[in-house]
């Protein structure tokens, strides 16, 4: 709706290879004792096909309700979609990233959209904590300049 607000976003990468992820859920109850409407929404869209030989994400239905949060088998769903088709769900549904038997990398892009109440949105303070990610500019190098490129090709040449 109107009061939708873009909180958090970003891409994945499901690595060849990489092994199954631990069920978890992205965000809490906000209330412990009563369970409110959803607060956030993940919207999750893969940027190749989905199939489940090269890692999808499963979810298990039912547990954005409070006191149902865990994990039962014979609650899974595992959207195998088409690259650009987008997945939505309640940002307190269980899921986990499943192993990528692939050869290619899967990559996610995902939004995180919270509704303004009161004029104050939803802020992921845990998953989303300056000390729990670094600056991309800290683990890599800065790119050469076109002028620093063509010299080193011309001192490769000579």
């Amino acid at each position: 709706g109107e009061d939708a607000s873009l909180v958090h976003k970003g891409c994945f990468l499901s690595l060849p290879g990489s092994e199954t992820q631990v069920y978890h859920q992205d965000g809490v109850h906000l209330n412990k004792k009563t369970h409110k409407p959803c607060y956030a929404i993940n919207v999750f869209i893969p940027l190749v096909d989905c199939t489940m030989s090269n890692g999808p994400t499963e979810f298990c239905l039912g547990t954005h309700y409070l006191g149902y949060e865990n994990f039962i088998k014979e609650q899974v769903y595992t959207p195998c979609v088409s690259a650009g088709t987008p997945v939505i769900f309640d940002y307190r549904l269980g899921h986990r990233g499943l192993r990528n038997y692939g050869q290619c990398v899967r990559p996610v892009v995902y939004l995180t959209y919270s509704s303004v109440a009161s004029g104050k949105e939803f802020r992921d303070s845990v998953n989303f904590s300056r000390k729990r990610y670094h600056k991309l500019g800290d683990i890599a190098e800065k790119p050469l300049s076109r002028e620093e490129r063509a010299q080193k090709r011309r001192r490769q040449v000579t």
